[in-house]
Order: structure tokens, then sequence, then C-alpha cells
């Protein structure tokens, strides 16, 4: 449940001051300083009564997680895989361990009551010779999943056409600004939808169906902004899976992403790709460009 500050009726300057340093806060310490100067400079008439329980109960909560952080171990880890990392992230009942399962074929559980998902589920994404990792966040939007929202590439915000499509994107966004999310690169999907209509803006997919599957992956894709790398050993076929880098990357940057020792022993590279050079000798500064095959010499 996304949590936002009541404006009380009559607050001081000193109340919103405070207020706006809790909503920049970086860090739990930051938010309990702020929090209990809201509370002290919050009014006391009877009007107040609801937002100053509403404050302490928030600062409750926050002592409680700032007492466990030091000795509890976070309840999951996720290790990055693949040519990316996406998160899922929507309302309840908006249809992400459907989709999950359609982008994926991961089999996790669907359900049609609220808050199904409990904990992050993890499902891995072929598409044009590449792995990509997907992760459903719980709607309950935890401090974990948050964490695991910060450290993704790229976030697909899923939109019930079935509901109210403005009022979702407001709530996700108040969540995504709240917790410095909302510079990250997006894409708003509207799912249980088979006509998308003029906005360009939104991918139209039924997940259930799997409807829209192509075009949603091809927009991950290109939202990204990677280029598509082949690397092989000589007198042996290209990879697969394909490796997905920064554009502008270099034959050193893919030695890297290969194995650590490659830039010690490195001799040469051959670049085999479509054009009349096909198979040209490179040095480590070489730019790369999307569908190259790279076969790299070693001493």
């Amino acid at each position: 449940m996304l949590w936002v500050v009541t404006v009380p009726i009559n607050a001081s300057a000193e109340y919103f001051e405070a207020e706006k340093r809790y909503l920049e806060a970086k860090n739990r310490e930051e938010k309990i300083a702020a929090l209990e100067e809201m509370i002290r400079k919050s009014p006391k008439h009877k009007g107040a009564h609801n937002l100053l329980a509403d404050l302490k109960k928030r600062l409750s909560k926050l002592k409680t997680e700032n007492k466990s952080k030091a000795s509890s171990k976070p309840r999951f880890s996720i290790r990055k895989e693949g040519a990316a990392q996406i998160c899922i992230i929507g309302l309840t009942n908006s249809g992400k361990s459907t989709l999950l399962n359609a982008l994926t074929n991961a089999h996790v559980e669907v359900g049609d009551y609220e808050y199904t998902t409990k904990e992050p589920r993890v499902g891995m994404m072929l598409y044009d010779d590449m792995q990509f990792q997907l992760i459903e966040i719980p709607s309950s939007f935890d401090s974990e999943s948050v964490g695991l929202i910060h450290s993704c590439d790229l976030i697909l915000v899923l939109l019930d056409s079935t509901r109210n499509i403005d009022k979702q994107k407001k709530e996700l966004m108040k969540f995504l600004e709240y917790n410095r999310l909302d510079s990250k690169r997006l894409i708003f999907v509207k799912n249980k939808s088979k006509v998308c209509g003029l906005d360009q803006s939104i991918v139209c997919i039924d997940a259930q169906s799997k409807i829209g599957m192509k075009e949603l992956k091809e927009k991950i894709w290109n939202t990204l902004n990677l280029i598509k790398i082949y690397a092989k050993s000589p007198n042996k076929p290209k990879a697969i899976p394909a490796l997905a880098l920064k554009r502008n990357s270099t034959v050193s940057d893919l030695a890297k992403e290969i194995h650590k020792d490659f830039l010690e022993t490195f001799k040469f590279a051959r670049i085999f790709n479509s054009t009349k050079f096909s198979g040209k000798k490179v040095g480590l500064d070489y730019k790369l460009h999307d569908n190259d095959i790279v076969e790299i010499h070693t001493e």
C-alpha cells in the first residue's frame, strides 16, 4: 500500500519544512528525524487527530525496521543474470504473474485474490538469441523490493485496462517518485487490452492470451539501448546466448565481460559481420557494432 503524507489544516511553516525533509530523505535515519519533527510541529486540534496517528504509526514502523536491519539477513537475494534485469511492477491483480509466465514460461502461481505474490519471482525471457532476467515485484512494495527495483535496468509498469488507467498511473508514479525511481527507464504496459488506440507511449497486451508479447519484447530491447554481440572461439561457431553491451563498447569491454584474464593474455580479435571488412584483425580499442561476431585470440 502506498503511503502519502496528508497535509493538515493550519499547519505551520516548520511542519512543511519537516515534511519536505521527510520526502527528500535518503535513508531511514533521515526519515525518522523528519517524522519526529513533523509530529512535534503538527497541529494538535481535533481535525489533525488522524494525521498524527498516521505519523506515529509510520515512525514506529521505521524504528522497528531500523533496529532489525543490522541483525536480520535479507529474505531473498537475486543475482543479476542475462543481458539485463527487468522489474515488473503494478497494483495488485493487474496481471503481473500472468505477464511473467507469458514472457518467460516461469509457471508461477496466478490467483484471483489480492496480493497473491508475497516475494519477488524470477523468470528468464528469451529474445533474439539473448536472455533477460525478469522479476515480478509484489504489490506490497516493501523496502527489499524497492532495493531490487533500484538495481534493475528497466521497469515495466503494468496497468489493468479494466480499471481506471490514469488513477493507476498516478499512484504508481507517486510510488516511483517517492522512492527516487522515476528517472529509470520505464515502459508503460496496458494489460487485458487487445486494442491500443492512438497512445504510442503505452504498449498494449493481453498477457492471458499472449497477445502483444513480440511487440513488448521489441520495445524492451529498444528501450534498453544496448547492442548485441556474439563471442566465439577460433574454429568454433558463435556462442549463444549472445551478450548485450552498452553502445560504443570496445573489444576491451567485451573481453572483461567474458573473462577477467582475457585482457592480460589478449593478442588480437577478428570481427565478423555483414560488411566487406568481415574477418579483419582489430585491437582492444576497436568500437563494436550491433550483431558483430567477435573472435578473441589469446597467448
